[in-house]
């Protein structure tokens, strides 16, 4: 096969791309369309297909807005893990304070450390690796420091208000 019919070849599969190549080529392409017929046919048709195709306007200002059952879905599970903490701690205060009762602070407080230390912490660590799963840093970190608060200070706190 002679240089001629390769460049024909390589044309004929360039031309519908010919905007996208780059400027050698495309000047080697446009030198063989001047000189062959059927190139210079298909060289048009494409144009006139590129020229029949109705334009887009996008505008700068256009914002894609999240699916909507997806930012449900988020905002759902973000609530579940708080009420999930929140229930935990209801339970740890509910049954310390109904076992040992307000007249034996000291006992009830050592049951709420013990409770905090039995069930929380487990729940905490399970809660921020489905944190980490699907949720973003931002809220990772928002919900470590206040597990954490919780961990440290909340027994300090409950006996401050007994």
């Amino acid at each position: 096969m002679d240089d001629t019919k390769k460049i024909h070849l390589l044309s004929q599969e360039l031309i519908p791309v010919i905007d996208e190549l780059d400027d050698e080529p495309k000047q080697i392409i446009l030198e063989h369309i001047t000189n062959c017929e059927d190139c210079r046919k298909l060289y048009d048709s494409t144009v006139n297909f590129e020229k029949s195709m109705p334009k887009q306007v996008y505008s700068e200002e256009v914002e894609i807005k999240p699916l909507k059952k997806l930012v449900q879905f988020n905002i759902g599970l973000k609530l579940l893990l708080i009420i999930v903490r929140a229930l935990i701690l209801f339970y740890i205060s509910y049954s310390s304070y109904k076992y040992y009762g307000v007249d034996a602070v000291s006992s009830m407080l050592e049951y709420f450390r013990s409770g905090i230390f039995l069930f929380y912490i487990p729940a905490t660590i399970f809660l921020l690796v489905f944190t980490i799963t699907f949720f973003n840093k931002k809220w990772i970190w928002i919900t470590l420091v206040i597990d954490l608060l919780i961990i440290i200070f909340l027994d300090n706190i409950v006996q401050l208000i007994l």
